[in-house]
């Protein structure tokens, strides 16, 4: 990838959602997540899942095209393999991919930059919502929190209920940690 920056802060935000879905057993599959309208099982399909679409989207497939991968199913057989054949592909093409070439997203037109920082979004966020669906603590790095609530927090605003995120909640006080700014932000 062309930044550093970035590349260094999708680590991490893999490292929180695999660390979050190492947590998941078969009792708790089926059991309600932080997304009030999904189960563990429903959520990390839609992570998962979310490889593949954004892969697509920096190789401009058709909108149809992406869109019709929201009702398979991505889970596999071994679902942290899983999610890694997809966000090895996402991160080859984003890799190879000018970022600022805008991509069509369901929201909008957005640059492949924006893409990319979604996805980073996306992998932090959801392993909030999971680790509530496993009652475990939500394992994301301060570096990467801090990063998302002082780079990031005007993307979560700017996407609002498009993007999945709910109206944000009142500025924690000032000694509130980044990571409860970036549930205060995403409405978590």
């Amino acid at each position: 990838m062309d930044d550093p920056l970035i590349d260094k802060y999708l680590d991490q935000a893999e490292v929180c959602w695999v660390t979050a879905l190492k947590r998941v057993s078969k009792a708790n599959l089926h059991s309600p997540s932080g997304c009030r309208e999904w189960t563990n099982e429903q959520l990390i399909n839609h992570l998962i899942g979310g490889g593949l679409r954004y892969q697509k989207l920096l190789a401009q497939a058709p909108p149809a095209e992406v869109e019709a991968t929201r009702g398979q199913d991505h889970l596999g057989e071994n679902l942290i393999a899983s999610f890694w054949t997809h966000e090895r592909a996402f991160r080859r093409i984003a890799g190879e991919s000018d970022l600022d070439r805008e991509v069509h997203h369901r929201i909008g037109l957005i640059s492949g930059r924006q893409l990319v920082n979604m996805r980073i979004l996306e992998l932090a966020l959801h392993a909030a919502d999971l680790s509530i669906g496993t009652g475990d603590v939500w394992p994301i790095d301060d570096d990467l929190a801090e990063y998302i609530s002082t780079h990031l927090g005007e993307l979560i605003a700017d996407l609002g209920s498009a993007g999945g995120y709910a109206a944000p909640r009142p500025e924690p006080d000032a000694g509130a940690s980044h990571a409860q700014r970036v549930l205060n932000i995403s409405g978590r």
